[in-house]
């Protein structure tokens, strides 16, 4: 087949996708050995236990692939054992499974052989002990230096970056599924002559951290901020495994640069032979976030380029300082041929959803966020809003040859005004790695023939391998019969407060604090009933928190809600019904990356316009779990969990310029009664690490303040 007509057809299926016809086809299918040199046909049976790409695969059937509803699947997986060395805990052929779980410090004499059909959540209640290799410690012991530093991703000069071991993206915190993390921070900004001084945290993403919300890492809700010349030990139990990433959860640090990926390594529901690791997409503003901020009150603020894994190009020919342009670098790989090969999608940018592909090259998603699922049909793209994250599976398709990873931004978020494709980054995949060329290949998305796609992946494509619930959830009985929480995400006009919606005790409506912050005309804030959040890094909502308080307790820009399952009325699951409005200056509406701190949580419904219960389906079959999920424009979003992490946890967009103007709320939950931290070491640490923020804040000449929501 020729250049031409592989790109002709490659179109025609993008096309008939977009239309909804069946167009899932593999590689193999695509292309003909006989028609293209040093094209491989890759077995679809590699594996003689499991699939890697389930050719019988049914849309339709979420049942088939997963571990209550396909007798044969999980037969499968319970028959394979971990390798008898120990060293690791599964091979190529078998990575569904994983290390024997072990009761205390005595192994069972006949364990239980983990595995993908294990319930991650099960240890957390039994006690159960998950398996890790053989002479890996229980407790990995990492420690980080926060600091400033110049730095030149994309070519371009960055005053004054925060970094994490001097690196952008920081640190790779790398564990295994069982382990506990011990994690320090050590924060140096500001400690030399010069530098603004600032406080510091660190947030885990997407970890559940079941009774530890004292380890989230979010100052003004479970801690002080770390000051200049401190350091802080975080403690994280691994009862998760997948790919995520750590960031500062204190106003505007992420995006100006702490951030690292985190990979906790654990069963998978396909096979591979080699792991790429992690792939941070991100976009990237040459100007400190901090010094954007009161810009982006009055309009979206749009990065000056794009970055994988912390390299790009940027165009330095509109530089008028030609010292501070230099030519970037595109990040790269390699990979082999007739090898399956995993690699973890995440998205670390402050505003950008990104459309993820490979040249000639289908990906299979076996993971989105921390849940496994089965493995897809061929995709020909991902989208990833920011805080998402997509494990895939690429096959070596050819013998040779130089492909594009394509991260193409898709602006949701910022009405008509784009990235300069000039500065928008691109990976490199390669079959040798002494290559050296750029590729000469060419998409096979057709991408302007299909519309900005600004929602999640199709539920049919991330099916969760491990149900809930029996499978079957049914939504009027989940929507009626829980709490449910109407959030409308509105910007109002200039001096234009939004109406305030009353739900019992769940919002304190009461007169607005001094602690709001004076706008300049044209400035506005993005608010949860009617309030922005603004947080008091001095105060931690935890550190007031005892087994009476109600959200009256905590200021009003505190936005809290509770959710408990003995208020009253049996509520067991809570559910959030998000929808919002059209942000002034942005046509159409914005899109928000929804996260949940302490939980994971199925979607029961989502999508564009008003929501209407009427036409949604009865009854919702093995829906997904995951920890971030967009409301699309002028959509809605409807969510559901269950009360059962004790803690204040906090739900906010992860667009970072709306995180920062207030668009958060926070959950006081309780499954029986709410307490501050309850060992003696838990105690101490955020008290001693509150007493030197105090006493730094009290310092003169007056630190950095805060201008923003504080996250």
């Amino acid at each position: 087949m020729s250049l031409w007509k592989e790109t002709l057809f490659s179109c025609w299926l993008a096309i008939c996708q977009f239309w909804g016809l069946n167009t899932y086809t593999y590689t193999s299918e695509i292309f003909r050995i006989d028609e293209i040199k040093g094209h491989l046909i890759p077995s679809i049976l590699h594996s003689p236990s499991i699939d890697k790409n389930p050719s019988s695969l049914d849309p339709e059937d979420r049942s088939t692939y997963t571990c209550e509803g396909d007798a044969d699947f999980k037969s499968k997986i319970n028959s394979l054992r971990p390798p008898e060395n120990g060293i690791t805990c599964n091979t190529p052929d078998t990575r569904q499974t994983w290390c024997n779980i072990t009761s205390g410090k005595v192994q069972d004499r006949n364990p239980k052989i983990n595995n993908i059909c294990f319930d991650y959540e099960t240890p957390v209640y039994t006690g159960e002990q998950i398996g890790f290799p053989n002479g890996v410690d229980k407790i990995k012991k990492i420690t980080v230096e926060i600091t400033y530093g110049d730095i030149w991703p994309d070519g371009y000069r960055k005053e004054n970056a925060m970094l994490v071991n001097g690196k952008y993206p920081g640190e790779l915190i790398e564990a295994y599924w069982g382990q506990a993390i011990e994690f320090t921070v050590i924060n140096k900004l500001g400690v030399n002559p010069g530098e603004i001084r600032n406080g510091t945290a660190i947030h885990p993403h997407g970890l559940r951290l079941w009774g530890n919300p004292q380890n989230d890492g979010v100052p003004g809700i479970t801690q002080c901020p770390i000051p200049p010349g401190s350091s802080y030990t975080y403690t994280w139990d691994i009862h998760q495994y997948g790919t995520t990433w750590y960031h500062s959860h204190l106003s505007l640090q992420y995006p100006n640069g702490i951030v690292g990926p985190m990979i906790l390594h654990g069963p998978k529901s396909g096979n591979y032979d080699i792991d790429i690791g992690a792939i941070l997409l991100t976009d990237w503003y040459h100007e400190n976030p901090f010094s954007l901020y009161s810009e982006a009150l009055k309009r979206a603020q749009v990065a000056d380029s794009t970055l994988i894994n912390g390299k790009g190009k940027f165009d330095c020919s509109s530089v008028t300082e030609k010292e501070r342009c230099r030519e970037g670098s595109y990040w790269e790989t390699t990979i082999e041929s007739g090898k399956w090969h995993l690699l973890r999608f995440v998205n670390t940018a402050t505003s950008e959803t990104f459309r993820v592909s490979i040249d000639n090259h289908n990906m299979t998603i076996i993971t989105a966020d921390f849940t496994s699922v089965r493995p897809s049909k061929p995709v020909k793209f991902i989208d990833i809003a920011i805080g998402q994250r997509y494990e895939v599976l690429v096959y070596g398709t050819y013998a040779e040859g130089d492909f594009w990873l394509r991260s193409e931004p898709l602006n949701c978020s910022k009405g008509g005004k784009q990235i300069k494709n000039e500065n928008v980054a691109r990976g490199i995949i390669r079959y040798n790695r002494n290559s050296g060329e750029d590729p000469a290949s060419k998409t096979h998305l057709c991408s302007t023939d299909l519309p900005k796609r600004c929602q999640d992946v199709e539920m049919e494509n991330i099916v969760p391998v491990l149900s809930r619930d029996n499978h079957h959830v049914e939504f009027e009985e989940v929507y009626n019969a829980s709490r449910k929480l109407q959030v409308s995400l509105v910007k109002p006009k200039n001096e234009e407060r939004a109406a305030r919606l009353e739900l019992g005790k769940q919002m304190p409506l009461r007169n607005s604090t001094s602690s709001e912050p004076r706008l300049d005309s044209g400035e506005r804030l993005w608010q949860i009933y009617g309030i922005p959040m603004r947080l008091d890094w001095s105060n931690p909502a935890l550190d007031m928190l005892n087994e009476d308080s109600k959200p009256t307790d905590f200021p009003e820009s505190y936005t809290v809600i509770e959710a408990r399952p003995d208020g009253g009325d049996g509520m067991k699951n809570v559910v959030f019904h998000i929808s919002g409005n059209a942000a002034p200056g942005t046509p159409g509406g914005t899109m928000h990356p929804i996260h949940i701190h302490g939980h994971d949580f199925i979607i029961l419904a989502q999508g564009s316009g008003k929501f209407d219960e009427e036409s949604t389906s009865r009854a919702l079959f093995n829906p997904v779990r995951r920890d971030v999920a967009t409301m699309p424009p002028d959509g809605y979003l409807i969510i559901s969990f269950p009360v059962d992490n004790n803690g204040m946890w906090l739900l906010h967009c992860h667009l970072a310029w709306h995180a920062s103007q207030g668009l958060a709320l926070m959950i006081l939950e309780r499954t029986e009664g709410v307490q501050g931290p309850t060992s003696a070491r838990a105690q101490k640490l955020p008290g001693e690490n509150c007493q030197r923020w105090k006493a730094y804040i009290s310092a003169s000449p007056t630190p950095n303040p805060m201008d923003d929501s504080g996250i």
